[in-house]
């Protein structure tokens, strides 16, 4: 047997892509208490919302938070809501702040409206906003502990919107969205991205919505999807449900299912407004969940959690914008292997839902563990890449016999330290260490190898 010698680095990303995995943790929500909406603060700080994973449609309204990590979780059950009304989003900023959007019907009262806890969970107190028994609460979402924005289904002809300045202390209506398509048209909820100061959300007429103003101002465009809901609002396609995600105010993806089991992916540069054709990536992906790893030049992770699907269940990261997959973990039809809503932090801290064990016990959702700084895509390969001088004290230069749109330097945390256009990089601002050194290729091909500054 021949014996083959890996380089330092070929062995930490050998070990890295091999290690990439996910860790349970204990949400300690009732039984079979699923993974709603996610809210991830900081690498510590991550708020959840629950939805009753058993079939027996109840409407919890139980948040669940933790401060360290994931080590340990704290639930709640959130008091004052309506009996059946639902939990429809979820916003948070800090260990302490967050905002808890409830959904329902003229029958239960306190069903439309925004909930706000100062002191981690413990207590919510029920915010003054205009919305009433003929509203229904889609969304909610905080920029800062001050400035944000909720949103629900047409009132009146129009799209029920507002914004707030003073952390929900008040209100005020939004004006001059585009109108309903349709009389069926509706909002869904959680059905919603953001990145920056841009925000998106799907209606059942597979329209999105897009503010690049934190919800002042606002337009409409159709997608290739039918329905980002499944027809839950009675009019759209039956069985259909889109999934989206951004990594700037212009480049996103698109994941559009069709009766639940057809899905196909597409790509956009204008924020939403076109998408091309049908993309026809390799390897195997997933149509539960997307989300874009922020930090990272365009790598995304999607999660499956229908053992149905012709895939199985299971997650797969793409480091080319979606070109490429590679699997994280797949189990085809079992449902140990549901990976369900996914949110990452960066490159190496992010987590995805899974079904509690109850209060006690040690599930409910998944913990990443690996790295995905480290990970290279298909479409880079052979590419002959060569770096100089390496270690480096100063300038670092970059061949390859592809054409190199730009340079990144990225920590071992996963974090962007440095970047440049161009194949030459000064890294002499840096401090000693070793980093990852990440080439852009275009149209989403990247490579990574280890950088050491002196």
């Amino acid at each position: 047997m021949k014996k083959l010698l890996l380089t330092g680095f070929a062995l930490v990303a050998v070990l890295a892509q091999a290690q990439n995995s996910w860790v349970p943790q204990g949400t300690k929500f009732a039984t079979s208490f699923g993974v709603d909406e996610m809210v991830i603060v900081d690498a510590n700080t991550v708020w959840i919302n629950a939805y009753d994973g058993s079939g027996a449609g109840t409407y919890p309204k139980a948040v669940s938070r933790t401060v360290n990590g994931g080590t340990s979780w704290t639930a709640n059950n959130v008091s004052g809501p309506g009996t059946n009304s639902l939990a429809s989003d979820l916003a948070a900023v800090d260990a302490n702040t967050a905002w808890l959007a409830t959904a329902g019907t003229s029958a239960s009262p306190n069903s439309n409206a925004i909930w706000k806890t100062t002191n981690g969970g413990s207590t919510w107190a029920r915010q003054t906003i205009g919305y009433t028994g003929a509203s229904f609460t889609n969304l909610v979402y905080f920029w800062n502990a001050n400035e944000g924005w909720t949103g629900g289904d047409p009132k009146n002809g129009v799209f029920e919107t507002y914004k707030t300045t003073n952390g929900g202390t008040t209100w005020a209506a939004v004006t001059g969205l585009p109108l309903p398509s349709a009389s069926d048209e509706y909002g869904l909820t959680g059905a919603k991205a953001v990145s920056g100061d841009h925000i998106w959300f799907g209606t059942t007429k597979g329209r999105i919505f897009h503010s690049t103003n934190r919800g002042a101002t606002w337009t409409a465009n159709y997608s290739p999807a039918l329905d980002f809901g499944g027809g839950a609002a009675g009019g759209g396609v039956d069985g259909s449900f889109a999934k989206m995600a951004f990594k700037d105010g212009n480049n996103g993806l698109l994941i559009a299912v069709d009766g639940q089991v057809n899905a196909t992916m597409y790509a956009t540069t204008d924020g939403g407004a076109t998408w091309g054709d049908p993309m026809t990536p390799t390897g195997t992906w997933f149509f539960g969940d997307i989300t874009y790893v922020p930090g990272t030049a365009n790598t995304y992770v999607t999660t499956g959690i229908n053992s149905n699907a012709s895939q199985g269940t299971g997650s797969a990261y793409s480091t080319d914008g979606g070109l490429s997959w590679t699997i994280i973990d797949n189990i085809p039809g079992i449902e140990g292997g549901q990976r369900g809503k996914v949110k990452f932090f960066n490159a190496t801290t992010g987590w995805a839902g899974f079904f509690s064990d109850g209060p006690t016990g040690s599930e409910g959702i998944f913990k990443f563990s690996g790295n995905l700084a480290l990970a290279t895509s298909e479409t880079a390969v052979k590419s002959n890449l060569k770096v100089y001088p390496n270690p480096a004290t100063d300038v670092v230069n970059v061949t390859s016999n592809k054409k190199i749109e730009s340079v990144n330097i990225i920590d071992l945390a996963g974090k962007k330290v440095n970047g440049a256009k161009g194949s030459q990089i000064n890294v002499s601002n840096l401090a000693k260490g070793t980093y990852i050194l990440q080439v852009n290729y275009g149209e989403g091909a990247v490579e990574n190898t280890k950088l050491i500054k002196k």
